[in-house]
């Protein structure tokens, strides 16, 4: 048994976790809108049952699903062909460029699928903080209690509803090294949400937190496959920056899938697939019940010790249970380069094109009433990300950028932003953040065809009491202004919580 050293910023408030924007431009910014664990709906349970042939493991891995795949009801089987002719384009543009570059490579650096890279994360592994060994498995368990007085659950501009938020949670890590190349690890957080004044709003079901996850490494030769399995439950309707006058807007969200890494010193390319699923537990939103398959891919090329450029894309088929909201096909292609300009400073930007084709030029309510609607954009998209540490006690993070996305009540939205986070640590076992972000963004058509700005910022403090004890306490604003009439809404939010971690 382990004492727990004190936590990391991601670890210190896990009843408030940060959602992290699907796809945001790299995803390596966690804006900070899901201000807690927040998640509703019915809670599909992931079981996976301790095998001794690490081959049975594999093949349960690999058959792993959070909901039957029986929920996609309407999955046209026309859509299914339209998907299977896209594949071939999608990894065309990264297998072309990488020809001529596996034919001449210098030993510059240990592979990052190699035997060296497998142990060096073993030696990793075995450094994780644990509470409890059980054989090989190392878990590691913790439980959370917060409470959130919130002045505006239901996001509108007039008749504001408050309440006092409960939200107990429960965390368990485990991290089970199968061989000495590769391992499978589990990371999970239930929660529940009480409303004292509004009841019919607590949660119907465990909420599961973003970043859950089940994974398996592999490692053979020169690749790196990583099998992976990510749900989510979620609740609070500020994630979505359209929503207004909205208290529950419970989903359930899962991500399955596989990508390889194939290391050839100088470059390195990524392939991987994923199969979407998007559930509403609120029937106001049965609308946005989708399936959806992920292709990516990238080619990254070290031109110096410091700097790499490369290339990426990606392909998205969408397939609606309804048909309200339409089918499309979304994809990109660009350009990329990375650097680590001094051991302070690290810079990334990408930039290139994206296109989104829908099926209709219309959406449609309900009732059967159209909406107009645009089919089809072409836009390109751009984003910067800057991390920074200023000094010891000083750290930023600065991200911006440009891109379009699926809409809820229309065919896309377009989108710019702007974040920035500060980590201040001043303070012995003290961590202080301080948090802003804008947004601007356009609805392409649909229901409401809305241009709205979203504006806000948030100061979080955590402090390590004890080994096994962090308290933490955060505050939070969030502005909406809409060219559409009552859709514009502020929100404070005030919560303080308290870890334990066994």
């Amino acid at each position: 048994m382990r004492n727990t050293p004190p936590l990391f910023a991601s670890r210190l408030f896990p009843s408030l976790v940060s959602e992290i924007y699907k796809d945001d431009l790299m995803g390596d910014f966690a804006c900070f809108y899901e201000g807690n664990s927040c998640k509703k709906g019915r809670q599909p349970t992931i079981r996976i049952q301790a095998c001794c042939n690490h081959r049975g493991v594999v093949l349960q891995l690999l058959t792993l699903t959070s909901i039957d795949l029986s929920m996609s009801r309407l999955f046209i089987s026309h859509s299914r062909e339209r998907f299977a002719k896209c594949i071939a384009l999608s990894f065309l543009f990264p297998l072309l460029c990488i020809v001529s570059i596996a034919q001449a490579q210098d030993a510059i650096r240990p592979s990052l699928a190699g035997e060296s890279s497998s142990e060096a994360r073993r030696q990793d592994i075995e450094q994780i903080p644990y509470n409890l060994l059980v054989g090989p498995v190392r878990f590691r368990l913790s439980a959370t209690m917060g409470v959130e007085y919130n002045d505006n659950i239901n996001l509108s501009e007039t008749n504001q509803q408050s309440d006092i938020i409960l939200r107990p949670q429960m965390n368990f890590d485990a991290s089970w090294p199968l061989t000495q190349l590769n391992t499978l690890k589990m990371d999970i957080g239930l929660g529940y949400s009480f409303y004292l004044d509004h009841s019919s709003a607590n949660t119907n079901g465990v909420l599961i937190s973003p970043g859950s996850q089940l994974s398996f490494d592999i490692f053979i030769g020169d690749f790196r496959i990583n099998i992976h399995e990510r749900p989510s439950l979620q609740q609070d309707p500020i994630a979505e920056l359209q929503l207004s006058n909205v208290v529950d807007y419970g989903r359930f969200e899962n991500t399955a899938g596989v990508s390889v890494l194939w290391d050839l010193n100088k470059a390195l390319l990524t392939v991987g697939y994923d199969h979407y699923i998007y559930v509403s537990t609120v029937s106001d939103f049965d609308y946005l019940n989708r399936n959806a398959e992920e292709i990516s891919e990238s080619l990254s090329i070290a031109v110096a010790s410091n700097t790499s450029v490369g290339l990426e894309g990606s392909s998205v088929f969408t397939y609606y249970d309804q048909h309200l909201l339409n089918d499309s096909d979304t994809y990109s292609i660009g350009a990329f380069v990375e650097s680590q300009l001094t051991n302070y400073l690290k810079v990334r930007g990408a930039a290139g094109y994206q296109w989104i084709n829908s099926d209709r030029g219309f959406v449609v309510d309900a009732f059967g009433t159209p909406f107009a609607d645009k089919s089809d954009l072409s836009t390109y998209y751009a984003n910067i990300l800057i991390t920074h540490r200023i000094n010891a006690t000083l750290h930023q993070t600065l991200s911006a950028g440009h891109e379009s996305q699926l809409g809820v009540d229309s065919n896309f939205i377009m989108l710019n932003y702007i974040r920035h986070t500060l980590s201040w640590n001043v303070i012995r076992n003290t961590l202080l953040s301080t948090e802003f972000f804008y947004e601007d963004a356009n609805d392409s058509g649909g229901f409401i065809d809305e241009h709205l700005h979203r504006f806000g910022g948030a100061l979080t403090v955590g402090y390590q009491l004890t080994p096994h004890v962090t308290l933490g306490g955060r505050y939070q604003y969030t502005q909406k202004d809409s060219d559409v009439l009552l859709r514009g809404y502020d929100q404070n939010r005030v919560s303080v919580d308290a870890t334990y971690s066994f």
